[in-house]
């Protein structure tokens, strides 16, 4: 079950394991070896060289360190049961792995407070989850939703179901997406024999991690609105080996990679503009994004350069509000405004005027709203496609809104089993739109 360790031992792991190479092999349905381009890697123990996949080259790297050709010190994760030495016993599991036989694996659980190891009854075929739109967008590309029996959500925010269908209609297991009883999950871990809960990085999600443990429900911790493409990759590349989807997962780490390969190479030598990012307006004010914020981390994958520092934070770790009488944003410099917005976007039920105004209505003042660089993009999309229309309002010239629609109905077309009718949708509001 849990086994936490220091953090300071899954960081040195987690260096080890960015070392090693970036090809990839799956066995197809054929049995021939499929290679990935991906630049992420599998934290699962018994992943010996750290790429993407647990098969015979793990086996043999254990084999050799057994017989002292190899150090273990050069591989962390040759560990397979992760009981501090590298034996048989490691051999025998992943010929389990390798078999798909039921085992327990050991895996690198991130959290907010520091990453640790915890072991999952494997392969999983039932589980519940926290509702999160970020975390229901990961499970759904993932090929995970039919797995899922239960999810928690707020009643006043269930999940969309224009994007969500399956989970829409589940009764929620808790009052909100952070937190879930034992008892309220238990008739639905009973009626589908869950053995497994997903939960959100955050800390502060499942307080009660070990209550579900102790009986006999593995909880695993994943980041699902992480940014960068390799760690999100490699989170989804967990979820792939856990619910054995990997080729969907493998497919789509290697869109992702090759999405964000060719954002930066289009923008290399390019001069890069300043930006920041609001998420929409409480009676405290605009919410603006800075300090460890997922979404200041589009920011910066589209290629702007964030206008912000550490300075503006107060309160919160992640941003500051920027209300009425407040005057420390005028102490900074910006191109471009991007707010990303969620509801509505893919149902196609977002008012235009409505949605820029409550986005933007603190922000009115600055220069870059003044000058009709403010922009509301869609907050309901996965990650990379807030990336690519983020790029397309920041660099116009290199990338087209055309371009990132595309982008947009490819992710879905491909990897999200979920028909959306893309006839008449827009995902990016301009000030021109709510003028005209």
């Amino acid at each position: 079950m849990l086994d936490k360790v220091k953090v300071i031992v899954v960081v040195v792991i987690l260096i080890a394991i960015a070392t090693v190479g970036v090809v990839a092999y799956e066995m197809t349905n054929d049995g021939n070896n499929k290679t990935y381009d991906i630049n992420a890697a599998l934290e699962v123990y018994g992943n010996a060289n750290g790429d993407y996949t647990i098969n015979s080259d793990d086996q043999n790297i254990i084999k050799q360190i057994i017989s002292g050709e190899l150090s273990f010190s050069d591989y962390p994760l040759a560990d397979a049961n992760y009981d501090g030495s590298v034996t048989q016993t490691d051999v025998d599991l992943v010929s389990k792995i390798i078999n798909r036989d039921n085992c327990t694996v050991y895996h690198v659980n991130t959290c907010s407070t520091g990453d640790y190891v915890a072991s999952t009854a494997w392969p999983i075929k039932s589980a519940i989850a926290t509702g999160a739109a970020n975390m229901l967008l990961f499970l759904t590309e993932a090929g995970t939703k039919n797995m899922i029996h239960g999810i928690t959500y707020s009643v006043s925010s269930p999940p969309d179901s224009t994007l969500f269908p399956t989970f829409s209609t589940m009764t929620s297991l808790g009052s909100s997406s952070t937190s879930m009883s034992v008892d309220a999950a238990a008739d639905t871990i009973a009626k589908y024999d869950v053995t497994a809960l997903i939960s959100d990085k955050t800390a502060s999600t499942i307080k009660n991690e070990s209550e579900f443990e102790n009986i006999g429900v593995d909880v695993i911790r994943i980041a699902p609105a992480i940014v960068d493409a390799d760690e999100a990759c490699s989170q989804l590349l967990l979820i792939g080996f856990l619910f054995q989807t990997q080729t969907q997962c493998m497919k789509i780490c290697e869109w992702q990679t090759n999405l964000q390969k060719y954002i930066n190479s289009e923008l290399e030598g390019t001069e890069k503009v300043t930006v920041i990012t609001s998420n929409g307006s409480t009676s405290k004010g605009a919410w603006i994004s800075g300090g460890n914020s997922d979404y200041l981390d589009v920011m910066k994958a589209a290629g702007g350069i964030y206008a912000l520092d550490d300075k503006m934070l107060t309160d919160y770790s992640s941003g500051a509000y920027f209300g009425e009488g407040d005057t420390w944003l005028y102490n900074y410099t910006f191109d471009y405004i991007v707010s990303i917005r969620t509801n509505g976007w893919y149902s196609g039920t977002v008012d235009i005027g409505e949605k820029y105004n409550s986005s933007l209505e603190y922000l009115t003042h600055t220069e870059a709203y003044e000058e009709g660089n403010a922009y509301v993009i869609v907050g309901d999309a996965p990650i990379p496609i807030r990336i690519a229309y983020t790029a397309s309002v920041l660099y116009p010239d290199i990338f087209s809104q055309e371009w990132a629609d595309g982008i947009n109905q490819e992710f879905f077309e491909k990897f999200y089993d979920v028909d959306i009718d893309f006839t008449g949708l827009f995902f990016v509001i301009s000030e021109s739109m709510v003028s005209s």
